[in-house]
C-alpha cells in the first residue's frame, strides 16, 4: 500500500516513425496502375473500372483546370480595381 503512494509514473515512449513522401513515386505509380488496368481492360477482365479510372482522371484534370481559370479570373478582377482605385486617388 505504502509503495502504491510513492510510485512515480514512467514517461511516456517516444514513438515516431518519420514518413517519406515522393510526388514522382506516387504518379509514377498512379500511371502503371492505369496502364495496368487498360491492358485489363483490352483482354476483358475489368473494363468497369477502367472506365471509373479513366473518367476519375478526366474530373480531376479538368476541375483543376477550372478552378485555375476562376483564379485568375479573380485576379484580374482585383488588379483592374486596385488600378482604378489608384488612378482615382493619384489623378484627382
Amino acid at each position: 500500500m505504502i509503495r502504491f503512494l510513492f510510485k512515480q509514473n514512467q514517461p511516456r515512449r517516444f514513438d515516431y516513425k518519420p514518413r517519406f513522401y515522393n510526388e514522382r513515386k506516387e504518379q509514377l505509380n498512379a500511371r502503371v496502375e492505369a496502364i495496368r488496368k487498360e491492358v485489363e481492360a483490352e483482354s476483358g477482365v475489368s473494363s468497369e473500372e477502367a472506365l471509373r479510372s479513366r473518367m476519375g482522371h478526366a474530373w480531376k484534370s479538368s476541375s483543376s483546370r477550372k478552378s485555375r481559370l476562376q483564379s485568375n479570373k479573380k485576379v484580374l478582377i482585383i488588379a483592374a480595381l486596385l488600378s482604378v482605385i489608384a488612378y482615382l486617388l493619384l489623378f484627382n
